[in-house]
């Protein structure tokens, strides 16, 4: 090769090495070059060309990025907005079976005998006026979604999507059960006032009736709450809420994720995959989350007995009483409501979330490709 061209064989590859710097770097590149080495002005002309060239796909690009970035935010924005929406359409579903499941968790703490899931629904039944006793505190469920599904499912997927923009592949495993973990910690002490004011509502009816709270909606509810109690008595029983919401969507999010990377690879971007992904998400959710699902609805509708002392002095105590009162498997009472509750709650949210995101910004939209850097072949 004439050495004539050797400088610019030279700079051709220090460009191709150094394509990974930034754009303003970059773009300053060839004449930093030219700077340091003037044996290479021979190939001025040639240089410059390849600058011009640089500087006209360097637009291209940073249009491209400022693209790129919006697309993130819309991204992350309908997120957030499936997520709520998901989680309210799963709640009015499930609503009454959840109903069934407070109340059946409340008559094992009472130590009723009867304790049958039919037998319960039908005392729900006959007790609260027909079929709108099953919707008690519905409005408090919604509330509840509205901050507690948006955010977690908001805050997991925008991790995932941001994730995957920046380092250009999926989580693995591990990272997805500590974003689970982390979504469901934040998003169950953001949502425990409403969480608070469901459980009082559905409990109410278990009360004599001297001792019923008698709220009109959640609003009234919490007024109440901060009126009686206190302010931050909001987030009575929040250590098992929040215990129990990591253990649910650690069963719930990432095995769904996970499940159904694995199965498109075998059954495809197909139904089946969805739904098998949804259904282990489910029995997950459910079996992780009954004991502490059980422990927070005891704390959040105790009440001061006659000598004025609380009936558990916090969560762990509340665990070890139902541990010595009840037996081991009473962590697990009611296990087949909750499954069909949680299950299917789970399911739901799931399928709702991808159906929606679907619908409205595409499922296999994509925001994660990565940059068309400059070939130089």
């Amino acid at each position: 090769i004439n050495a004539e061209y050797m400088g610019y064989i030279s700079f051709i590859w220090e460009i191709k090495k150094n394509l990974k710097l930034q754009l303003n770097q970059w773009l300053l590149y060839p004449l930093q070059i030219l700077h340091l080495h003037p044996h290479q002005q021979k190939c001025k002309p040639q240089l410059l060309s390849l600058l011009l060239l640089l500087l006209h796909q360097s637009r291209s690009q940073l249009l491209s990025l400022h693209q790129r970035k919006k697309n993130v935010l819309v991204q992350n924005m309908w997120n957030f907005i499936c997520g709520g929406l998901a989680g309210m359409c799963a709640t009015c579903t499930i609503q009454p079976l959840d109903m069934v499941k407070t109340r059946m968790q409340l008559k094992s703490e009472a130590r009723t005998a009867k304790m049958s899931t039919l037998g319960t629904a039908i005392d729900l039944f006959k007790t609260e006026g027909g079929l709108v006793g099953f919707y008690k505190g519905l409005g408090s469920a919604l509330m509840r979604q509205v901050v507690y599904a948006t955010l977690r499912m908001g805050i997991f997927y925008s991790v995932l999507d941001v994730a995957k923009d920046k380092y250009n592949h999926p989580l693995n495993p591990l990272e997805k059960a500590g974003a689970s973990l982390c979504v469901g910690a934040i998003a169950a002490m953001a949502a425990n006032p409403f969480d608070l004011a469901l459980i009082r509502f559905q409990a109410d009816g278990t009360l004599p009736v001297n001792e019923r709270r008698n709220y009109k909606n959640f609003a009234d509810a919490l007024v109440k709450i901060i009126k009686s109690e206190g302010f931050f008595n909001l987030w009575r029983g929040a250590t098992p809420a929040v215990t129990r919401a990591m253990a649910i969507n650690l069963g719930m999010l990432a095995p769904y994720e996970e499940c159904k990377a694995r199965l498109k690879k075998v059954w495809g971007d197909s139904y089946p995959t969805y739904i098998a992904s949804s259904f282990l998400a489910g029995f997950l959710a459910a079996f992780l989350g009954l004991p502490f699902d059980n422990a927070k609805t005891k704390m959040q509708k105790m009440k001061a007995g006659a000598d004025g002392k609380m009936p558990y002095k916090g969560f762990f105590d509340c665990l070890a009483k139902t541990l010595k009162n009840e037996g081991f498997l009473r962590y697990w009472v009611g296990f087949s409501i909750f499954y069909v509750r949680v299950g299917t709650h789970a399911m739901l949210i799931l399928l709702f979330t991808d159906l929606l995101k679907y619908l409205i910004v595409g499922r296999k939209q994509s925001i994660s490709q990565p940059y068309n850097l400059i070939s130089l072949e």
